[in-house]
């Protein structure tokens, strides 16, 4: 029997890969909105007109949805307006989506491998392998996290064009790989890494590189972080201190030992693993600590004869770092999907293996028998956790026995309670959230509307009463908090804890006068404008507020504004120093 050619081979194996993907997750379309999907996409204003547009792309991931977030990913959320505009609120196309992103990024890694490996059956498994583990259906069945199939496929085209440019047509791949680069980075952060994974594919297979290739990668990964950190606003949580970071990386390797774990025997999978600061002499961090060095050791010795699994524990590692959580980017101290780019490492070393030809044809019947069983297995599995997806109150439930102790998972158990019209049971989920954590305040009005919704006015109103206790009490200590901060110079601390006082009160007039001295001092002088004109709107005889827009105006080198709100301070009062005055006045005078 004659062997299929190349182009026919590859395209077998990509009909598999098609295939298997709708087969393993098909069943995840008649899944429903869940969790974050609330927020982030189902009441998220910004996606439900193309007008909004401008706004998601100067905004935080999820502003049209009033959900705070420290990401900005408009990719995503342009994916989202533009399902909108197909299907409306109709889930069935968001999950079909996913299912279709999770597949073409499979898709790119299959061309990926074969390029580095010239070797098609590495590739078709690995890929199919990564298709089907049961670790990546946080991922595919949650809607909310396209995030990481987009940003994984724009990651390997990028890199796919930049081996390419090594060959004709240079210039026209490279200019293609940057421009993918920056798709994946307005997809998801972790795109930061491509750079170092060019880097790792150099050494790990002795191939030249060429400094005037890799630079404009670097250059854009700067750029792209200088940008988040200036004029978008920064993914690195303002409140982490040095300490709290020393105490977080024993965290990373409890968490890999737990990753790995995962990886060899998906069982358990869940979407709460807890945010929790562990000791240096807890079991699970030894083992991650003594895991890392065996995998690291291991790469370097094995570099030589095997590059691919020294770029492979490379590229786990590389990826996983910017997930780490060493620094709090999520209440969790691992996440599932946090895998979806660093599990290439792993799929990539097992399907080598069991691809590998030794001598004894035994020892090769088992290897092809223990891939296809583990292939059954992890698509068994990937089926069966789909499920866990697609009913709110099958997932909350599941959840809650994994983490009894979430009270997010409660509240949210609580809300889809009362959506059908389970009163009862919503009231209870609510009152175990707060038996968790007492000062929920979003809870209490959870409670509140609740109760007012079943004619119960008495419960209705003592809960209003608590939670605007409990807002009161938190906005006095965030608002102190923030003084103090300012009076040590800690202004980036200062900002922080306003903004939380503000969330808990937004027209308080001091708070936002605050906040915008805090603004100033920091740089943020459109920021600061913003609050003042409110200030001005809602007290019109505020002296001080004049005053600091003036200075805010100034350092934007609007000088005639700024000059106009000096002198209306002036008038009102404000005790302006005369040399400030004069150098407002000549900087206007011809």
């Amino acid at each position: 029997m004659r062997k299929p050619n190349s182009k026919t081979l590859i395209f077998i194996h990509i009909a598999a890969l098609i295939i298997s993907g709708f087969l393993v997750y098909g069943n995840s379309l008649n899944g429903k909105f869940i969790w974050d999907d609330n927020g982030l996409l189902k009441n998220n204003n910004y996606i439900k007109d193309w007008k909004y547009l401008p706004e998601i792309i100067k905004s935080d991931f999820g502003s049209g949805g009033d959900t705070k977030s420290n990401y900005y990913r408009p990719l995503q959320e342009v994916l989202h307006m533009a399902g909108y505009s197909l299907w409306g609120l109709n889930v069935q196309g968001y999950h079909l989506t996913s299912i279709f992103l999770h597949i073409l990024a499979v898709i790119a890694l299959y061309f990926f491998v074969r390029l580095i490996l010239y070797d098609t059956n590495i590739a078709f498994l690995a890929s199919l392998l990564f298709l089907v583990h049961p670790i990546n259906t946080e991922t595919v069945c949650y809607i909310s996290g396209i995030s990481d199939s987009l940003s994984l496929f724009f990651i390997l085209l990028s890199l796919i064009l930049y081996l390419k440019s090594f060959g004709s047509h240079a210039v026209t791949f490279n200019i293609l790989s940057l421009l993918s680069l920056s798709m994946a980075l307005f997809s998801k952060e972790n795109a930061v890494v491509v750079p170092v994974l060019i880097l790792l594919y150099h050494y790990a297979f002795k191939k030249r590189l060429e400094i005037n290739k890799i630079i404009p990668f670097f250059a854009l990964v700067i750029g792209y972080v200088l940008l988040r950190l200036t004029v978008l606003s920064p993914f690195v949580h303002p409140d982490v201190s040095y300490l709290v970071l020393l105490k977080r990386i024993p965290g990373f390797f409890a968490a890999l030992a737990e990753y790995l774990r995962l990886l060899l025997l998906p069982f358990g999978l869940r979407v709460e693993y807890g945010d929790r600061l562990f000791n240096l002499g807890d079991f699970r961090v030894i083992t991650g600590v003594l895991l890392a060095l065996l995998l690291i050791s291991a790469a370097f010795i094995k570099r030589k004869n095997n590059p691919l699994f020294f770029l492979s524990v490379a590229w786990f590692f590389a990826a996983l770092l910017p997930v780490s959580n060493i620094i709090p980017l999520n209440f969790s101290f691992m996440m599932e999907h946090w895998l979806y780019l660093p599990s290439f490492g792993f799929c990539a070393i097992l399907s080598s293996v069991l691809c590998s030809s030794p001598k004894n044809k035994n020892i090769v019947f088992f290897l092809r028998v223990l891939a296809a069983v583990l292939l059954i297995f992890y698509s068994y599995l990937t089926f069966r956790q789909s499920e866990y997806w697609r009913e709110p109150v099958t997932f909350y439930n599941r959840t809650l026995r994994y983490a009894p102790d979430s009270w997010r998972f409660y509240n949210e158990l609580g809300l889809e309670y009362e959506n059908d019209s389970k009163n009862d049971e919503a009231i209870a989920s609510f009152q175990k959230a707060l038996e968790i954590k007492p000062d929920l305040v979003g809870v209490y009005y959870n409670l509140a509307e609740l109760y007012h919704k079943l004619g119960r006015e008495k419960d209705a109103l003592l809960m209003y009463n608590t939670a605007q206790g409990i807002n009161q009490r938190l906005m006095q200590e965030y608002y102190e908090r923030g003084k103090a901060y300012s009076k040590a110079q800690k202004e980036k601390e200062a900002v922080s804890a306003y903004l939380k006082a503000l969330e808990l009160d937004p027209d308080n007039l001091m708070l936002n006068q605050e906040l915008a001295s805090s603004y100033i001092i920091t740089g943020y002088y459109r920021k600061a404008i913003a609050l003042l004109l409110k200030v001005i709107k809602a007290s019109p005889d505020s002296a001080l507020a004049y005053n600091n827009l003036a200075v805010a105006y100034y350092y934007e080198k609007q000088y005639d504004l700024a000059v106009r709100y000096l002198d209306k301070a002036v008038e009102l009062g404000y005790p302006v120093p005369l040399k400030f005055l004069q150098l407002m006045k000549n900087k206007t005078s011809p």
